[in-house]
């Protein structure tokens, strides 16, 4: 009678290429499952939001979404909407994998501060402690009279701290940095090619610093120094560490830099909007290959994964440190993690004023003034999201975790640039009772 059921099922999905009910993805369950009214949620806003996703892939502002909503430990709604390949008419499923992105930031600050738990780094420590390439860091003071960069040595030491709350004074790519007099220099810094990991950080060293450690946040290039730090500090390379230490005990199965070909039908495909609003698929370029296992592990933006599997992963965070009664970080390690450790209007700055209220810890983003947020939140949510609209949030106060996958680049896609706030707007919606701060018994435990 199983057997039969689940063909049914997966014939529904492929007839209707919409919905996939939360028992069509029973073997790959992230979490133990509730009804929305035990833990104090609303089916009929559940719905409502599903059916928002639904209305924006008719609208191709993305091909498909999966969406999973927990609270206190228990799954209560899970919906997948649309296409993951609308050339090929396949249908989006729960367990589809996304290329996470910045996503990946979050895991690697785990694995860093699980080595500082086991008294292997201080967060203090100077980088170049581990990495010398970064002893003689130099600041970038302005060009001389020929256009020539100019610059000066740092005044301190790049720290651990300074990498994971991303005020090191390293560069990132054109996206983030199209105007500034070293726009053109990291704008240029091609990791794309062959390399290991220690080769692509090496050149990353050799760049100026936009700004003195520990005097500006910008985002950056430091979340794959870290993931240099963690193979020299554990003596692993970086890809096994995470698959030994995180992924292979929490269970996050389909979370790895690269996927076998033979897989290739379960990665969702990448889609960008053009001019005349029309979905169109991404050249394999931009977003590189899934396949090579050659490819260096990339700390900031390599990992692909499941909406179930970073549901455990976020979980995890949301009980403290713990899930399924092994214990990863302490809950004094996560409060550090997910607390802000900048000037209140550091993002801001950055990033205008959609990040208003935002803070930012080491790897997530912590809500410190809900009230001049944007979108919907409580103080002390914590998130980081992914170029290519891929988002998660933890909600302290609510006891509410929730993942929100897509493959789409938002270049020029006001529509998805939108994305953000309509999840935590209509996610925050479906609570019906707002219930006392508090760890619930068993959280994650199955």
């Amino acid at each position: 009678m199983t057997s039969i059921r689940a063909a049914l099922t997966a014939a529904l999905i492929v007839l209707t290429g919409c919905t996939v009910p939360v028992d069509a993805a029973r073997h790959a369950k992230p979490l133990p499952s509730a009804t929305p009214a035990q833990v104090g949620l609303s089916a009929e806003r559940l719905e409502r939001m599903g059916e928002f996703f639904q209305s924006e892939v008719e609208k191709s502002t993305a091909a498909g979404y999966v969406l999973l909503v927990a609270r206190h430990g228990k799954l209560v709604y899970s919906r997948a909407v649309g296409m993951r390949d609308r050339e090929q008419h396949l249908p989006m499923t729960l367990d589809m994998r996304f290329r996470i992105m910045s996503m990946t930031k979050p895991v690697t600050s785990v694995a860093v501060l699980m080595l500082y738990e086991q008294g292997l780094l201080q967060l203090d420590d100077p980088v170049s402690r581990y990495l010398p390439e970064f002893a003689d860091a130099r600041v970038f003071t302005g060009k001389d009279e020929r256009g020539e960069l100019k610059t000066a040595p740092a005044k301190q030491p790049i720290t651990i701290r300074h990498l994971l709350t991303h005020t090191s004074g390293l560069g990132y790519g054109p996206l983030y940095d199209q105007s500034s007099d070293l726009a053109q220099t990291w704008g240029s810094l091609d990791l794309s090619g062959p390399g290991s990991l220690a080769d692509k950080v090496r050149a990353i060293a050799a760049l100026p610093l936009y700004s003195q450690p520990g005097e500006q946040w910008r985002y950056s290039y430091a979340d794959d120094v870290l993931g240099r730090v963690v193979e020299v500090v554990s003596g692993q390379p970086f890809d096994r560490f995470l698959q030994t230490r995180l992924f292979e005990p929490l269970g996050m199965r389909d979370t790895s830099f690269w996927i076998p070909e033979g897989d290739a039908a379960k990665l969702a495909r990448v889609y960008v909007r053009d001019a005349q609003g029309s979905l169109q698929p991404v050249d394999g370029r931009l977003v590189g290959s899934p396949h090579d296992p050659a490819k260096w592990p990339s700390g900031g933006h390599g990992l692909i994964s499941t909406a179930g599997d970073y549901l455990r992963f976020a979980q995890m965070l949301a009980n403290g440190g713990s899930f399924a009664g092994r214990q990863y970080l302490s809950p004094v390690t996560v409060a550090l993690m997910t607390s802000n450790q900048v000037a209140a209007d550091a993002l801001a700055k950055f990033w205008g004023a959609n990040s208003l209220g935002l803070g930012y810890g080491m790897g997530v983003a912590p809500v410190i003034d809900a009230g001049a947020a944007a979108q919907a939140n409580l103080d002390g949510d914590y998130s980081w999201g992914g170029l290519l609209g891929t988002q998660w949030l933890v909600s302290p106060q609510s006891g509410i975790v929730a993942v929100l996958m897509t493959q789409l680049n938002p270049v020029g896609n006001a529509e998805a640039q939108r994305t953000y706030v309509d999840f935590r707007n209509l996610l925050y919606a479906t609570v019906a009772t707002l219930e006392p701060t508090g760890k619930p018994a068993a959280a994650g435990e199955h």
